[in-house]
């Protein structure tokens, strides 16, 4: 393996969260940990964050990559592939956030209520957030990627967990039919960490993937 792989974390996690994963890559090829500011100063976009990582990418002289990115990151990864399509070689998308998820009654009224009386518990990642990160957070959610998802010409393995009740299977499905070249992966057993649930499965698919053919 001679491509470097670039790791995107999901919200509120950090670069270490991909530690057992980087840990067997980084013997093999270069690792570059984003570590992204969840929390932030100021109100930020997810364009934002993707500038995050491209003046990473360009501090580290990466003309060509591979990514693995976990919910948030692949949020990320998605305009980052738009943004910069003949850079990407190919991506690993795990629990990959982006896509509007089916509307539910009863999880928006339990959102209304607590926006407006603050009585229910609300996201557990929301409720920990200053008011520009809850503002950041709404505008990384509120966003669609389906038209993003569709125009990726890079090879992409998606990962989900069965039990994933943050991004659930029907998002993997609908994914997997935005993006025709994607080939998609349940876990029958995990959840949406699927890369933590089955942390050996998952370096061994992410193993043979990556190795297909020279960076």
């Amino acid at each position: 393996m001679s491509c470097p792989i670039v790791f995107l974390h999901g919200w509120g996690a950090g670069a270490d969260s991909f530690a057992p994963i980087s840990r067997f890559f980084s013997s093999r090829t270069k690792c570059v940990m984003i570590d992204f500011d969840c929390n932030p100063k100021k109100v930020m976009t997810l364009e934002d964050y993707v500038e995050v990582v491209e003046e990473q990418i360009t501090k580290e002289k990466l003309s060509h990559f591979d990514i693995v990115a976990h919910s948030f990151g692949c949020r990320v990864a998605a305009i980052l592939v738009a943004r910069n399509p003949h850079m990407v070689r190919r991506l690993v998308l795990t629990g990959a956030a982006g896509l509007r998820p089916k509307f539910s009654i009863v999880k928006w009224s339990r959102i209304r209520i607590y926006k407006t009386f603050k009585i229910g518990k609300g996201s557990s990642d929301y409720r920990k957030l200053s008011r520009t990160g809850k503002r950041t957070f709404q505008n990384i959610i509120h966003r669609d990627l389906s038209y993003e998802v569709s125009l990726i010409k890079s090879p992409t393995l998606l990962i989900f967990g069965s039990k994933d009740k943050s991004t659930p299977p029907y998002m993997a499905r609908r994914w997997a039919k935005l993006q025709k070249n994607a080939v998609l992966k349940i876990y029958s057993r995990a959840g949406h960490y699927a890369f933590l649930d089955d942390t050996p499965r998952f370096i061994n698919d992410v193993f043979n993937f990556l190795e297909v053919e020279k960076c």
